[in-house]
């Protein structure tokens, strides 16, 4: 589908930039609640995680025989609480993003739709979207600073590339799939630790996780191949995806449905586990 076509369906749509509106403010409220919320409970929570660096040093061994071995050296960086406000703040950066979008850049908002492109959406999950993965990496053992901000950072970037993969098929006739692309190998490569790091759990009598992070793993997996989905579809152009403006309803949904159902399932699995 090339951009004459997407903007003739476009600007044909049934979905209105007035719908929009009101369904991103009615997003908005929805996370400002939750984020409420999740901040009112932060305090029953008793949870905390040391993050670590594990610099080398050298280890003189006595013999026999004397050697010297380089060792890691785990030191405690940082210990990171509070985690009603780690969950409460991906509900409450969307609930600013939709906010913004609604009333202060609507028209930019819009401006931008009929290009087939939001980039505030982008810029919204740089932030949102790789919070919630890091704290899925602190729930399964990856508690190495270096290895936690690796993570935030190939997160991030695969959303860049998310909004790269909009601004360069603004116009093409053919769309051009590098980004997604490139986007699927930084966003998945987290993934591979993350499962890396639960297998390693699962296989030990001693730390086998609890059943909430079994959930969490899984489902948020499932959800974070969604919204790739998504967007695959309005590329191609399927059924009632050919309407940019039908994906972009979709991934106001996505984004409740993802944010809802990973920070409930924290609150409820560290409350069960006290």
């Amino acid at each position: 589908m090339n951009y004459k076509e997407r903007q003739e369906i476009i600007a044909s749509s049934p979905i209105s930039f007035t719908y929009l509106k009101r369904f991103n403010a009615a997003a908005g409220v929805l996370h400002l609640v939750q984020g409420i919320i999740m901040l009112a409970l932060g305090g029953l929570l008793e949870w905390e995680r040391n993050i670590y660096t594990f610099y080398l040093k050298l280890d003189i061994i006595t013999g026999p025989p004397s050697r010297i071995e380089v060792m890691p050296n785990p030191q405690v960086l940082v210990t990171v609480g509070y985690l009603g406000v780690i969950v409460a703040s991906f509900p409450l950066i969307s609930a600013i993003a939709h906010f913004t979008i609604a009333y202060a850049k609507n028209r930019s908002y819009n401006e931008n739709l009929r290009k087939g492109m939001n980039p505030y959406r982008w810029y919204e999950y740089i932030f949102s979207s790789s919070i919630m993965i890091v704290l899925i990496a602190l729930l399964v053992g990856v508690w190495d600073f270096w290895s936690l901000t690796m993570i935030f950072v190939l997160n991030a970037m695969m959303i860049m590339f998310g909004y790269l993969m909009e601004l360069v098929n603004q116009k093409t006739e053919r769309t051009n799939w590098s980004p997604f692309i490139l986007g699927c190998i930084s966003g998945g490569t987290p993934w591979v630790v993350l499962y890396a790091y639960f297998i390693a759990a699962v296989g030990s009598t001693d730390l086998n996780p609890p059943t909430f992070v079994y959930l969490i793993l899984f489902i948020y997996f499932v959800l974070f191949n969604v919204f790739a989905i998504n967007m695959v579809l309005q590329y191609i152009g399927v059924w009632r995806w050919k309407d940019y403006l039908y994906g972009e309803r979709v991934y106001i949904i996505l984004s409740f449905i993802a944010k809802t159902i990973l920070a409930w399932l924290v609150f409820i699995g560290v409350f069960a586990r006290f």
